[in-house]
């Protein structure tokens, strides 16, 4: 989370400005032509798009101004400043775009001005005419010079209008204002002091500039997506009554890191009991100990993460019951959420709205409501078709940052988060995965997750036993646990099932039963045993006949059912 003068505040100004300080594809190949590196010519190309969108502006883009506090994971540039200049490490640099000149210039500290013993290229980017065609840049040189760039600018030309990512009006900067401002608030109202006759406005919105990823980007995700799923995992199999919350937290970071990211995007959320409630939830932020509270069995859990990746961040989540095991009541109001998701999740395509997904999704807890038989899956119904079940739901772009705004109009290239939310009676109900906007339609990138109450409750069960016998020896054991089904044989909820790959064939087991008799069920999960990760799941089965090959749905593979035994 982020945040006017008087005699004494102008003489600390420059004290200040240092401590706080398809037209793209058009653009792209303009860049490339000059005969630059490609990653310099994108970063380029995205500043061209700046000056083109503002052309009568000195642009000014902060870089984060402090190096990371000891209690973060790790040093995190401001996403917009990445995003224009692909500097990862600077701090206290300032960007400015000329747009009438066409230029683009960077600001940076000279040697000795940041604090500790950093050097080049951490903290520190060194000044000069080859580090500025290095960079793409038409002039790299230091901080010392931006004032008087800024006058010498203004003084050429008076119309030019001062743009950034402002925050405030023109205010009288009292003392007690100046006590309440975020740094970046700070740092408005001292350019505005500092300039006092010049124009200021907003610059080209920067989540708008950032919606549409490039195919870098989208690669870029997948290893998000990837290592975020394998925590969201190691999320679910974290639950149990008893444990601390936070307890559970680290297993979500550890598995960030064994995934490949190189950190997590946000401090995970392992809600659970009251705490699954998102307006309970968001008092975490806020306290000292993030809520923290031990589980206690019969709860639903909201397991919110994501992790972190070439600077690019992920967020997926799922909600859970804390013993494993969701009661009748949980089970038929979350197994309908799952069905509302998936058919409001045909309407992601180009031009559609997030309106549209919302209605579909509505629409299938209207069409089903008469049908549901517990209290808590209909008031489940009561709450979506009721103004409250509007009150959280929203979809927001992924990508440099894990919320980059929320989005109406959906478009080839976004990278989003579909994210319905629930409170009904204080039970926290949400559903998340990162999705990428196709000229067909949603394309999962947080792929092989479960969900279903069944297929999570069949993670948590896995992964539990994980925990308990070491990996190697869990995919040792497990395909000799139950009976193998043969071919055409039909099971019924609530049995849970697992289904292993096992040399081309498929076994489907039932954890802990020695027999398998005239059982249905509606899903049943295909496991990856040399990745322990689900790759498909089988929804269609019971209206395919007794026949040997069974299609999964939602993949474009077949499986064969066999007898193992």
């Amino acid at each position: 989370m982020k945040t006017n003068l008087s005699h004494a505040t102008l003489i600390a100004v420059p004290v200040l400005l240092f401590i706080t300080l398809n037209v793209w594809q058009v653009a792209a190949q303009q860049g490339l032509s000059s005969g630059l590196p490609a990653p310099t010519a994108t970063f380029r190309a995205r500043r061209d798009r700046v000056m083109q969108a503002a052309p009568d502006a000195l642009v000014l883009v902060r870089s984060r101004s402090s190096i990371m506090s000891e209690n973060e994971d790790g040093f995190r540039q401001d996403a917009t400043f990445y995003y224009l200049t692909g500097l990862e490490n600077a701090v206290q640099a300032v960007l400015v775009m000329d747009s009438r000149r066409h230029e683009s210039w960077l600001f940076v500290p000279a040697p000795g001005q940041l604090r500790g013993l950093l050097h080049v290229p951490y903290g520190y980017v060194e000044p000069g005419k080859a580090a500025a065609e290095r960079l793409g840049l038409d002039h790299l040189v230091i901080w010392d010079e931006f004032e008087p760039f800024v006058d010498r600018r203004l003084a050429e030309d008076p119309s030019l209008v001062i743009r950034g990512q402002f925050l405030t009006a023109r205010t009288t900067a009292t003392a007690s204002v100046l006590t309440l401002q975020s740094e970046r608030r700070l740092w408005d109202n001292v350019l505005k002091a500092r300039w006092p006759q010049s124009q200021f406005g907003p610059m080209p919105d920067p989540i708008a500039l950032r919606a549409i990823k490039d195919a870098d980007e989208v690669a870029a995700l997948r290893r998000v997506a990837l290592s975020s799923s394998a925590a969201l995992r190691a999320g679910l199999a974290a639950l149990r009554p008893g444990r601390r919350q936070r307890d559970a937290e680290v297993d979500v970071l550890a598995a960030c890191v064994r995934g490949g990211a190189e950190g997590i995007s946000f401090w995970p959320w392992l809600m659970t009991g009251i705490n699954s409630d998102l307006a309970v939830a968001f008092q975490s932020l806020a306290d000292n100990g993030f809520l923290d509270r031990t589980m206690r069995a019969g709860e639903l859990a909201r397991v919110d993460v994501g992790c972190a990746k070439d600077h690019y961040e992920g967020d997926v989540g799922r909600t859970a019951p804390v013993s494993g095991h969701f009661d009748q009541g949980q089970r038929e109001a979350w197994d309908l959420f799952v069905y509302a998701y998936r058919v409001a999740m045909n309407a992601i395509k180009p031009g559609k709205t997030s309106q549209d997904v919302l209605a579909a999704w509505q629409l299938v807890f209207q069409q089903q409501r008469s049908q549901l038989r517990t209290p808590f899956g209909k008031r489940t119904a009561e709450v979506v078709l009721s103004k409250e079940g509007r009150m959280f739901w929203q979809m927001h772009g992924v990508g440099l940052d894990s919320a980059e705004g929320l989005i109406d109009t959906f478009a080839t290239g976004q990278v989003l988060a579909f994210e319905p939310i629930l409170t009904v009676d204080g039970v926290g109900l949400y559903l998340e995965d990162m999705i990428l906007v196709t000229p067909g339609g949603a394309e999962v990138l947080t792929k092989g997750l479960p969900y279903t109450s069944f297929e999570i409750e069949a993670t948590m069960r896995r992964g539990t036993a994980l925990k308990k016998v070491g990996v190697e020896n869990s995919r040792r054991k497990r395909p000799t646990v139950g009976h193998a089904i043969p071919a055409g044989q039909k099971l019924t909820p609530p049995i849970g099932v697992e289904v292993i790959k096992v040399g081309g064939l498929i076994r489907a087991c039932l954890p802990g039963k020695q027999t398998v008799r005239n059982y249905k069920v509606e899903a049943l999960t295909i496991l990856d045993a040399a990745r322990d990760e689900p790759v498909a799941t089988l929804r269609e089965m019971w209206r395919t006949g007794p026949t040997q090959t069974w299609v999964a749905s939602k993949h474009d593979h077949q499986f064969k059912l066999s007898s193992l035994s």
